[in-house]
């Protein structure tokens, strides 16, 4: 397996824009199952250019890799919600969702065999890391910042692993798929499909 954050960082300069994406990891599924999981229209087509920075649609690009799906969504706002990522992980399955949007929201969250193991909108600030699976956990130390009952915002200058390929190696390590560079210049070049967005976003009000 190559879930290290130094294999993901030199991953993620292949990206668009990593702040403004969601990137899906699911584990014994195909392209159609994980459409269907999330109401991605496979029967339509939608230009990147058109939801690149839009808050109110988006579209989806799947991409069928050795173990599972790798799919990336441009926007930051049409993440899965946490009963789809639940429903991918069912019968053995395991999925895994990294999301980052222009309100620099890191979200990481990820679901084995039907149950949801994790799951927050700023996995860097979880008030208690020990909520992370243990097999996640030196992972998510590197990152990791307790800002305790404290009410200011996290400072944007803490020194640190760039917590995106962390989470992408979280991402790796608790599903068992790995995204390659090819795999990311394939997967930026392929068809987008529209697909419903907000929808994570309202779970959480």
């Amino acid at each position: 397996m190559t879930a290290t954050p130094g294999y993901y960082a030199d991953i993620a300069e292949g990206f668009l824009d990593t702040e403004s994406l969601t990137v899906l990891f699911v584990a014994g599924a195909t392209v159609p199952e994980v459409a269907a999981a999330l109401d991605i229209d496979l029967e339509k087509s939608k230009d990147l250019d058109d939801v690149l920075g839009d808050m109110y649609a988006t579209a989806w690009a799947l991409l069928a890799v050795p173990g599972g799906v790798v799919a990336v969504e441009p926007t930051g706002f049409g993440d899965p919600t946490r009963a789809a990522l639940v429903k991918l992980s069912r019968h053995g399955r395991a999925s895994a969702v990294v999301r980052n949007n222009v309100l620099a929201h890191l979200r990481f969250g990820c679901a084995r065999d039907g149950q949801l193991l994790f799951d927050d909108n700023e996995y860097m600030y979880v008030r208690d890391p020990a909520e992370v699976p243990e097999d996640l956990r030196p992972l998510i130390d590197l990152v990791w910042q307790d800002i305790g009952d404290e009410e200011d915002e996290p400072s944007e200058y803490d020194e640190g692993p760039d917590g995106f390929p962390v989470a992408l190696a979280m991402a790796e390590k608790a599903t068992g798929v790995a995204v390659t560079s090819e795999d990311v210049e394939t997967i930026q070049s392929a068809e987008y499909h529209p697909a419903p967005t907000q929808r994570y976003a309202r779970e959480l009000t």
